[in-house]
């Protein structure tokens, strides 16, 4: 079987956000829009904001350490570091005016929660976020595993004593529950419906919700344009899609997939007609699309 390869290149970036082109060839399962270029872009400025914090068990005993790491490693620029070579020829900048974060959670009197595996910290991410977290063979790059690396360390654990483990949207609360993580950093908004399930520390970072849209569709110019039975993809567990559907366009049709990068491929293919994330993580995707 044949799978079909998609790129992605940044060509320009404006107020208005990422402009995307791609082709897709080579033939393959996944559906195409004949061969054809697309053209994808970033509608608007982003509209809401999403705070990424450390998911933690309600019984942790870690969270003022993690909070406390979290704000050395701004103090100490590593964190300004880091997120500058994460994003080297990505074209993304992140709201100053939001980062690095000044404001952290509230943490619970500490608990006595175990760790999943003695002497080890097992710590979810997720494995296909290029530039956040992402996979590949048995490498694990990305900011989120930057931050997880430092605070790990400040925690006393060094590198080889981390397990990592794939944390998609879906199942992350479930696995903090379970004890089946010690922690979570892996793009993970603070809610107050999260909050009353898992503990968080941080934020770590702030992002913004953007739209990405097929250029030639000049209908969406915003959320509230995708009112009329639009369809709009977002990947399971995650809060961006529900978030317009409850604030900015009751009749949108909600797709989900279990990647975005399902997502981006579907909306290339015509099946859609929005895919709806942070602005990094859509940056990140470019990034790596634009490699080929």
């Amino acid at each position: 079987m044949r799978t079909k390869s998609l790129t992605i290149l940044v060509t320009a970036v404006a107020a208005t956000g990422l402009v995307l082109t791609g082709c897709s060839s080579d033939g393959g399962d996944s559906p195409s829009r004949s061969g054809a270029t697309a053209e994808l872009r970033v509608v608007g400025q982003p509209f809401t904001t999403e705070r990424y914090g450390v998911g933690l068990p309600q019984d942790t005993p870690y969270c003022e350490q993690v909070n406390a790491a979290i704000q050395k490693m701004i103090d100490e620029g590593v964190w300004q570091e880091k997120l500058d070579a994460e994003m080297e020829g990505v074209e993304y900048t992140p709201n100053a005016e939001t980062n690095p974060p000044t404001d952290f959670e509230t943490c619970a009197a500490a608990g006595n929660a175990g760790l999943v595996t003695p002497d080890k910290l097992t710590i979810g991410i997720k494995f296909d976020q290029p530039k956040l977290g992402f996979k590949e063979g048995n490498e694990y790059t990305g900011f989120d595993v930057d931050v997880a690396t430092y605070v790990a360390g400040e925690l006393g654990f060094s590198p080889d004593q981390i397990v990592w483990t794939e944390a998609v949207s879906s199942q992350r609360e479930t696995l903090l529950q379970n004890h089946q993580v010690d922690m979570i950093f892996a793009t993970y908004s603070i809610t107050p419906a999260r909050a009353e399930k898992v503990q968080f520390a941080g934020p770590y970072f702030i992002a913004g919700q953007d739209l990405l849209v097929r250029a030639d569709d000049t209908s969406i110019t915003g959320p509230e344009s995708l009112n009329g039975g639009k369809r709009l993809c977002s990947v399971s567990g995650s809060t961006p899609a529900q978030n317009i559907k409850d604030n900015y366009a009751s009749d949108v049709q909600l797709i989900e997939q279990r990647t975005y990068s399902e997502c981006v491929q579907t909306l290339i293919a015509g099946q859609i007609d929005a895919v709806t994330t942070d602005d990094i993580i859509l940056a990140g995707l470019a990034a790596q699309a634009s490699q080929g």
